[in-house]
């Protein structure tokens, strides 16, 4: 048994940027399926369209992809930072194989403020309107929080696709106390799934104190720590070792379900 796997990309990214865990993945089996969220496609008036667009909209849209593949099998769902946090979320909602949370953004309720993290977020959340306004790092700041660890060709490369996001979704994520629609909200004892957490020691975005946290929702999960990583996990020197490890925990299961037997929770 495969279990369909659906890719979800995190902020300022779209479905290319998983291509080196498709490319590790599918000769393992499994049949990526990779979307690219609303208003997210790499065109001219990207900006323009995305500024407003609520964590909600991206769930919509996710639980409906989901649907429309008629997968004959519950999928996997593996997310990369805000696309972790949309995985948590479906997770909830709709039936689903196993969850794979690479460095995940963490859901209402858990302060992931800290030190590592407060410098970029400050300069999206301090200016007046975020909240309906598209942004985007500057270069300098894309290779010192959300690239580091890779070496500046690759970090140009990984930069060169980076899009905007919306202004809203970093309200949601970032002041979920404030909003009042809880857009970020988990119902983690819904998440009955097995669960499997990623976090780095040198993460700036969702540094590993909330991931662990994060990981602690869930009694079932698996934790597997990286002290030496930043966030690009997704594409750095040990992605292949990661995926190797993932597809590890996840054979098991799918054994135990080929033969009839549930997934242990």
């Amino acid at each position: 048994m495969n279990a369909p796997v659906v890719l979800i990309h995190g902020m300022w990214c779209t479905g290319a940027d998983w291509a080196r865990v498709r490319e590790l993945m599918e000769p393992r089996g499994y049949r990526c399926h990779v979307p690219t969220l609303p208003a997210h496609e790499p065109t001219a008036d990207q900006p323009l369209r995305v500024g407003e667009r609520s964590l909600k909209d991206y769930l919509d849209y996710l639980e409906r992809y989901i649907r429309d593949q008629q997968f004959p099998t519950p999928p996997i769902l593996v997310g990369h930072s805000m696309g972790g946090l949309l995985a948590q979320q479906l997770a909830a909602r709709i039936p689903v194989f196993a969850v794979v949370l690479l460095t995940p953004a963490a859901p209402r309720g858990i302060n992931a403020a800290g030190l590592a993290n407060l410098a970029p977020y400050a300069r999206v959340l301090g200016r007046w309107g975020f909240w309906r306004r598209p942004h985007k790092f500057s270069r300098e700041a894309a290779a010192a929080y959300a690239y580091n660890g890779l070496s500046p060709d690759r970090q140009k490369t990984c930069y060169e696709r980076m899009v905007h996001e919306s202004g809203r979704v970093a309200y949601e994520i970032g002041l979920w106390w404030a909003d009042w629609a809880k857009a970020s909200a988990v119902d983690a004892a819904a998440v009955r799934c097995p669960v499997y957490v990623v976090s780095c020691g040198a993460d700036r975005l969702t540094p590993a104190f909330a991931v662990r946290k994060v990981a602690a929702l869930y009694p079932q999960a698996t934790h597997r720590h990286y002290p030496e990583r930043g966030h690009w996990v997704i594409d750095d020197d040990e992605t292949e070792e990661m995926i190797h490890g993932i597809c590890g925990w996840l054979r098991p299961l799918e054994q135990r379900a080929a033969r009839g037997q549930q997934a242990p929770r």
